[in-house]
Parts: C-alpha cells; structure tokens; sequence
C-alpha cells in the first residue's frame, strides 16, 4: 500500500504525458508525410491531458506544492500558525469533497444523456470521471495533510516525508 501510496499519482501522470507526446508526435507525422490527420489520435491525447492534469492536483497537495499564499501565515506565531494552516486545509477539503459531488453530478448526468466522443465513440462519461477520481483522491490527501497539521503540528510546506 505505501508503494501505491507513494507511486500511483506519479505513475498515471507520466504514463498519460508519455501517452500525449506519442499520440501527438503519430498525428504530426501522419499529417505531415500522408496528408491526414488520426481523429483517435487527437481524442486521446485530450483524454490524457485531462486526465494528467487532475491527477497533478492531487499529486501537488500530496507534496504540499499546490499554490497559496503564506505571506500571512509566515508573519503568525507558531501556534497561532498551526491553526490557521489547519483551517486552509479544512477549507480546501471542503472545496474538494464539492469538486467530487459535482463531479458525481456531471459524470451521472453525461452517461443518462448518452452523450459519447466523437472518434473514440466512449461515454463522455468516462471523461468527466477524472473529476471523481481527482476530488476523491485530493480529499483523502487533505484529511491526510490536516491530520499531520492538528496532530503533529507540521506546516511545512514542500514535500511530504513521511507517508
């Protein structure tokens, strides 16, 4: 579990970059050298950067390299600090647990309308599922993130090193 812990949203993000410049580079060449372009190749390559770039969200408050402003919190006591990192926290969890929810709403809605993509012909569904992963994922990471902060006190920024 503490490799998948560790490893999974690494994983999933350098696969899908990987995956994007293939797709990419495939489309370049086939339009270039054969005058036509691979319609999947464009699709995927959206599906994969969407993807990517969700799961670089959860990734980033696992690391604790997601932005914020600590101009403020850098001028607090440590204690006083502690608190109020701990409330950020709360307050970004609470956005993300919204951020699943709709996209429990939107992902459902996609699959009842039947709407698909146009050349790979999948429920659009499927797309709008990395709004569920990535919401789900970014909570786990806060509760994780706002534990460390009320139980251990650390509101360091960076990566985390303990997992």
């Amino acid at each position: 579990m503490r490799m998948l812990e560790k490893w999974f949203e690494p994983v999933v993000i350098v696969t899908m970059l990987g995956a994007i410049i293939v797709l990419v580079f495939a489309d370049v060449i086939a339009r270039f050298a054969f005058s036509t372009s691979i319609a999947v190749a464009n699709e995927l390559a959206r599906f994969c950067f969407v993807y990517m770039i969700y799961f670089g969200v959860s990734y980033a408050i696992r690391e604790r390299r997601h932005m914020r402003v600590t101009a403020v919190l850098d001028l607090l006591p440590e204690a006083l600090r502690r608190w109020v990192f701990a409330l950020a926290e709360l307050v970004f969890l609470v956005y993300s647990v919204m951020v699943c929810w709709l996209g429990v709403v939107i992902t459902q809605q996609a699959f009842e309308r039947g709407k698909i993509l146009s050349s790979t012909e999948w429920p659009l569904g499927v797309l709008y599922a990395a709004i569920i992963l990535s919401g789900a994922l970014s909570s786990a990471r806060l509760v994780h993130s706002l534990w460390r902060v009320v139980m251990r006190g650390d509101t360091r920024l960076g990566p985390q090193l303990d997992i």
